[in-house]
């Protein structure tokens, strides 16, 4: 996963976790305290990397539907 900020960061995998979970008042403490501590970086990354290399073994029990298209939009911060 990638997450692209306006000023045209990217961030990658866990990282962009991260700068996701900045955006949502749910997530947001959790997120800053991921940007902080190398420890819960490094934990973040961890999981997002477990999940990440079992794509295809998860995405095998999901059953298929048919396309759900999206306009993108700006979530900003």
């Amino acid at each position: 996963m990638h997450v692209v900020s306006r000023r045209g960061r990217v961030r990658s995998g866990g990282d962009a976790m991260i700068a996701m979970d900045l955006l949502f008042p749910e997530t947001r403490k959790q997120a800053r305290l991921a940007r902080v501590l190398p420890s819960r970086r490094r934990e973040v990354r961890a999981t997002y990397e477990a999940i990440a290399a079992r794509r295809s073994e998860l995405s095998e029990r999901v059953p298929d539907i048919e396309a759900i298209v999206v306009e993108p939009r700006v979530v900003g911060r």
